[in-house]
Order: C-alpha cells, then sequence, then structure tokens
C-alpha cells in the first residue's frame, strides 16, 4: 500500500484542525485529504455516499479498500511515522473497543467540539491546545 485517500468533513472545525495537524507529520505513504462534500471526491470515487462518510470517518487506499469510523481512524494513525505503533496497539482486542467508544463519541461530537473549542471564543481554544504561547524562562507568559 502506497497511498491513502481521507476523507473530511470540511465544514467541521476539528476535522479541518486534524487534517492541518495529519499534513505535517512524517508519513510512511502518500496521504491525499478529500472534503468529502467536494465534487472532485465524488468524481473520483463514484458511489463514496454509500460507505457515509458523512457520518464515518472514510479512508480508501490506491486499490479500492475503504476503512470506516475506527478502523479508518488506526489507518491516519498507521500511514504516520510516530504513530504506527499505536495503530498497531489500539487492534489489540483489549484496546480496540475502547479506540471504538472513543471514536464514536468525537465523530458523533464533532461539530460541538469544533464549536467549543475552535470557534468560540477563539481564546478558549488557544489556551486548551496551548497555542500561541511565548517562550519564556519563568513558564507565566500568556496567550499572544
Amino acid at each position: 500500500m502506497n497511498k491513502l485517500h481521507i476523507f473530511y468533513d470540511a465544514t467541521c472545525g476539528l476535522c479541518q484542525r486534524i487534517r492541518e495537524w495529519m499534513g505535517r507529520q512524517p508519513a510512511f505513504v502518500t496521504v491525499e485529504f478529500l472534503p468529502l462534500q467536494s465534487s472532485a471526491a465524488r468524481a473520483r470515487f463514484p458511489g463514496i455516499e454509500t460507505l457515509k462518510p458523512g457520518e464515518r470517518m472514510v479512508v480508501v487506499n490506491e486499490h479500492g479498500e475503504a476503512w470506516q469510523g475506527v478502523d479508518a481512524w488506526v489507518m491516519c494513525l498507521w500511514a504516520l511515522r510516530e504513530y504506527r505503533a499505536w495503530s498497531l496497539r489500539l487492534t489489540h482486542p483489549l484496546l480496540k473497543p475502547f479506540a471504538r467508544r472513543v471514536c464514536e463519541m468525537v465523530s458523533g461530537n464533532r461539530h460541538a467540539i469544533s464549536r467549543w473549542v475552535f470557534r468560540e471564543p477563539p481564546e478558549l481554544a488557544a489556551e486548551w491546545l496551548g497555542a500561541g504561547r511565548e517562550d519564556c524562562a519563568d513558564d507565566k507568559c500568556g496567550i499572544r
């Protein structure tokens, strides 16, 4: 396997941030992100809507094999150099039910999480994520 096509919700702030984060990570395979709402996604992958990418994450490789939900999340981690070991751990029978519950909780509430963390108010998101912190010696820097 050399390439993964990852469908993401372009209307979801959380999905956009995860896409940006993944795009910055070193990967073992080529990763292409496709907004699930795009005509390009439907043209390149006819019938993709039958997998309901708006409800559960969908990942497709260059051979047409598809993964949904927790299995799609695991494939995303599998593609990344620093997270492949985690992807293998999460497939263990003892951890997979936990991973599935977390995945379903996040997926089912992604728009609410996006509003809460990434949009309202932006200062809360920056503080919660530690974004925008200035480097300083006394560790008492504020949010820029």
